[in-house]
């Protein structure tokens, strides 16, 4: 992989979706991020990340239902998009709501990853800061 692979942000009328190795310090210094994920970032995520420079799909693998970053995060309805290898090689595409990751997670296997990280638009938009 390069350096800049899985680094990027796009848009539409329905998500927003982020590369899934931007890290935090990235995302808050991107001028294509929307202003206002960067401020639930910065205001609701950010106090409860000890390292800004850990990449948002490491973090969310890590993440639990108990994690006060978990409840924002579902709150704007994160979806994931990750490859899980297959039995007879190449790998398998696999989207999950935030909830349904976090099970998967617990038993994530070496060659798995993350892709990307998908917000709703709207639950962005209606989220009150």
């Amino acid at each position: 992989m390069n350096e800049n692979d899985f680094k990027y942000v796009l848009q539409d009328f329905s998500s927003i979706t982020l590369g899934a190795r931007y890290s935090y310090q990235e995302i808050m210094e991107s001028q294509r991020v929307p202003f206002k994920l960067q401020s639930i970032v910065e205001r609701y995520i950010l106090p409860h990340v000890t390292d800004t420079s850990i990449e948002i799909g490491r973090h969310v693998l890590s993440l639990t239902k108990e994690d006060p970053c978990y409840r924002i995060y579902d709150n704007i309805k994160m979806k994931v998009k990750y490859f899980e290898p297959r039995e007879k090689g190449g790998y398998q595409e696999k989207k999950a709501k935030l909830e349904e990751f976090i099970k998967v997670a617990g038993t994530w296997e070496e060659g798995c990853m993350i892709q990307e990280i998908t917000f709703s638009n709207l639950a962005v938009m209606a989220f009150h800061i």
